[in-house]
């Protein structure tokens, strides 16, 4: 699963990732330190229990980059840390399946563009979702952080799915472009709910729609992520959007229509 906020207002400095990392461990994930022999003695992550600030300072950087995108070359901090959340068991046995791991990272690229993302994998686990029996509480788990990180992030835009790419370009966010994607679940902010209207995202047939503290807009297509919207549903989602030029994402693996991506 991939969690994506794009044009982030809080997202300036050293500060701004440390609160990412409170809100991580807020969220019952564990940092992890580095890959090496674990307690059981096994090679895995090592959990971090130390203080936040020391542990994000060894992860941000403020070294120069390339960006990967064709935005522009950037001298600005980066970011990358790792955490992992247990299932089950009260002792975090790695490399066993009974764990999500996800890494956090983000960019300011220049002066004028940032991104934070969010990806959870599954340990030891098949990386084929319908394999582990725990995609769909690492799912719900994603989406709670993903809610919490947007109130202190408060980006134009953001979504949580299993998309293996960005459908619109983040250039293309960052200019305010239409939309074309809808995601599992969609974080709108002030600038495209004013750019679309409130009324269109509060009444589409989404399974949830929700005003956000900050006037943004959230939509989640269904309660479920392995059990996606199908049938009439699915036909009335996408008949209400595509006039828009938005297209539901095919992304989902469980869904009927799910087509695998390629670059």
């Amino acid at each position: 699963m991939k969690l994506f906020f794009f044009m982030c207002s809080n997202f300036q400095g050293i500060a701004d990732v440390a609160h990412l990392a409170e809100i991580v461990l807020k969220n019952n994930f564990v940092l992890t330190w580095e890959y090496g022999k674990t307690p059981n003695g096994r090679m895995g992550p090592n959990p971090y229990y130390g203080e936040t600030y020391p542990f994000v300072e060894n992860k941000y950087h403020n070294d120069k980059i390339i960006s990967s995108t064709t935005i522009v070359d950037s001298t600005g901090p980066h970011f990358l840390f790792e955490a992992i959340a247990k299932f089950e068991h009260q002792i975090i046995d790695i490399p066993r399946s009974d764990y999500i791991a996800i890494m956090c990272s983000g960019f300011i690229l220049g002066g004028s563009y940032n991104y934070v993302s969010v990806l959870m994998n599954f340990g030891a686990a098949s990386t084929w979702p319908d394999e582990s029996p725990y995609f769909e509480e690492g799912t719900q788990l994603m989406l709670k952080l993903g809610l919490d990180m947007y109130k202190y992030l408060r980006p134009w835009y953001g979504w949580l799915d299993y998309s293996q790419y960005d459908f619109l370009s983040r250039e293309a966010i960052r200019d305010g472009k239409e939309l074309d994607t809808l995601y599992w679940a969609n974080f709108y902010g002030p600038q495209y709910v004013e750019k679309y209207g409130g009324k269109f995202f509060l009444e589409s047939p989404c399974w949830k729609k929700e005003i956000l503290s900050d006037g943004g807009v959230f939509l989640q297509l269904s309660e479920r992520f392995t059990r996606p919207v199908s049938g009439e549903n699915k036909r009335i989602l996408q008949e209400y959007f595509s006039p828009n030029g938005i297209s539901l994402s095919r992304g989902n693996p469980f869904d009927e229509d799910y087509q695998e991506q390629e670059y």
